[in-house]
């Protein structure tokens, strides 16, 4: 195996990840930020979701698939959600945490989008976009569904109450659906516009 040098993009993400992570620590332990309103259990999640990231990036690179685009995506969703629990936007400003939620996914959307069509067989995703779209749309769905079973599950084995009062749930996953669906529309409009070129 041929061994390749990892990309800036991922070093300087990793950094940025190592900052956003110790920051997270430091206001668990003195809550500089966010006065006690962050705890461990939210930053294990996050931590745990960053080492799956990572775990992912390096199956696909033996496989000769660069991911390292996703890395600075994927630190702008952890700031986004940074900046949520800080400000506890699942309560004071429901918001905040809506648009997270939409740009997350939008992200999201993105990430797996770029996936597919450039590295899955191109016969099927180059000559339906449509296609393509609704496995899209399905795949980054069912990452906002398992991110809110998991939520759930924290708050009731932690008891930390982060799941927002009322519809909260509901809410987020309509809001996954219309970032990833906004992409998906745009992405067809891009499509559509250069395939008449």
């Amino acid at each position: 195996m041929v061994h390749r040098k990892t990309p800036l993009l991922v070093i300087g993400s990793r950094l940025l990840f190592a900052g956003l992570f110790t920051a997270g620590l430091l206001d668990v332990w003195l809550g500089i930020f966010s006065q006690g309103i962050l705890n461990l259990a939210w930053l294990a999640y996050l931590i745990i979701m960053y080492a799956a990231a990572e775990y992912v990036y390096r199956i696909f690179r033996r496989r000769d698939i660069d991911l390292s685009f996703a890395f600075p995506l994927l630190f702008a969703v952890f700031l986004l959600n940074f900046i949520s629990e800080i400000l506890n936007a699942q309560v004071l400003f429901p918001d905040i945490n809506r648009a997270e939620h939409f740009t997350s996914f939008l992200l999201m959307g993105y990430i797996v989008w770029t996936f597919f069509t450039k590295y899955l067989p191109q016969d099927v995703w180059q000559k339906h976009p449509y296609y393509t779209s609704i496995l899209v749309f399905s795949v980054v769905c069912a990452f906002g569904v398992g991110n809110e079973i998991i939520e759930l599950f924290l708050d009731i084995m932690f008891g930390t109450h982060t799941v927002g009062p009322g519809f909260d749930t509901s809410y987020d996953l309509v809001m996954n659906s219309l970032g990833s669906g906004l992409f998906l529309c745009f992405r067809l409009i891009y499509e559509t516009v250069n395939a008449k070129e």
